[in-house]
């Protein structure tokens, strides 16, 4: 249980870091449908599509309690900035990551903000909300048109001809 990897399918985490609370999580997906009208017996795939799902995360970190994972948040002075500091890094990185949460597992998502007051409510914590978006990915593929192999080394463009244009009214009066 050291380096935590029994804990990644069980509890909520966000690239494998196990923060001290979670209080809340805003789960949304959303369709993008078109406003245009739609003949009917169309396709109606074809007029909607799914947009990247977002994840917003209120998060918690407490310099009071160890870890879940002793020395995953030590890069600072405190727990809290580490905290910080770590969430910082997955953003600056631009690597898409996993975040697991007890409604759904994310995958390809990145940091799109992180939003953490410093006041007196967290002198010696961390309170901050996240919020992820997912990134599409898209696998190109290429495809074989035709099964017949070209029989010629290039293809004939023909002939162009060169035509002089008819002259203008103007230059036929003027010269």
């Amino acid at each position: 249980m050291a380096d935590g990897s029994d804990l990644i399918y069980v509890k909520t985490n966000i690239a494998g870091y196990f923060f001290d609370a979670f209080l809340d999580m805003e789960h949304t997906s959303e369709m993008k449908i078109t406003t245009h009208p739609v003949q009917q017996g169309a396709n109606v795939a074809d007029h909607a599509y799914l947009e990247p799902k977002t994840l917003r995360m209120r998060i918690k970190m407490s310099d009071a309690v160890t870890s879940v994972i002793p020395s995953q948040f030590t890069m600072a002075y405190t727990k809290s900035v580490s905290a910080y500091r770590v969430l910082l890094e997955l953003q600056a990185s631009r690597i898409p990551f996993r975040v697991h949460t007890r409604l759904q597992a994310y995958e390809n998502m990145l940091i799109k903000s992180i939003v953490a007051p410093d006041d007196v409510n967290t002198i010696y914590g961390m309170e901050c909300t996240v919020t992820m978006q997912e990134l599409l990915v898209a696998q190109v593929q290429t495809v074989k048109v035709s099964k017949r192999m070209q029989t010629t080394g290039s293809t004939d463009g023909g002939v162009v001809a060169v035509k002089k244009p008819d002259a203008s009214i103007l230059s036929q009066l003027f010269g």
